[in-house]
């Protein structure tokens, strides 16, 4: 088994004003794009924080076939309420979310502020997949605040929980934590971890 992550900075101490960033920085896009899908960062439709060459990385990790689809690592049948992204952190925070879709390919890392900030800490799952996330963007412009909730909640973002994420650093199935263990100090533990496949395979080749 095979999953890419990203290296991302220490989570932010304060909060950050996204508006201030826009101010500074282009808004280009951040769009899962899907491994068929002909386009690259230069020509994608701009609506985000991030640079044609973020955006075209990002492209180029979706379409790399022999990693598997983040859907394969998620958990089903349990209730994901407290998992979905308050109006209050989707109003503040939207231009720097870091959004995938279960078909993606791709996230960042997972860092021990997961849940608690929002900037650096983790990707956020769009389970609304049949919203395009770019037609959500750009009909912000101009809007209420109570209208923009209610457009950024269509695309209902979650957290990933706990144990999706010990999936994706390749735990075992059976791997799990005990029950008065809270799920805020579930993620500080899994934050930063090493991917256990790889760490099997190099102790592997220590040992030959």
């Amino acid at each position: 088994m095979k999953f890419s992550q990203i290296e991302s900075e220490h989570p932010q101490k304060y909060p950050i004003d996204a508006q201030d960033k826009i101010e500074k920085k282009k808004i280009e896009t951040n769009i899962c794009i899907n491994s068929t899908t002909q386009s690259s960062g230069k020509d994608a439709i701009l609506y985000k924080l991030e640079t044609a060459e973020e955006v075209d990385r990002k492209h180029q990790q979706n379409s790399d076939l022999s990693v598997q689809m983040l859907k394969n690592f998620l958990e089903e049948n349990i209730d994901m309420n407290p998992y979905f992204l308050p109006p209050k952190l989707l109003l503040r925070y939207a231009l720097l979310l870091d959004i995938v879709k279960p078909t993606c390919r791709r996230s960042t890392c997972f860092t021990k502020g997961y849940g608690s900030y929002i900037e650096g800490t983790g990707s956020v799952l769009q389970t609304a997949e049949d919203v395009q996330i770019e037609d959500i963007y750009k009909s912000l412009t101009n809007l209420s605040q109570e209208e923009k909730i209610t457009q950024l909640l269509m695309l209902k973002l979650r957290y990933f929980t706990p144990k999706e994420i010990a999936n994706l650093l390749g735990f075992p199935p059976e791997f799990g934590f005990p029950e008065k263990i809270t799920v805020k100090q579930r993620y500080r533990l899994l934050g930063n971890s090493l991917n256990v496949h790889v760490v099997a395979k190099l102790i592997k080749i220590l040992h030959e």
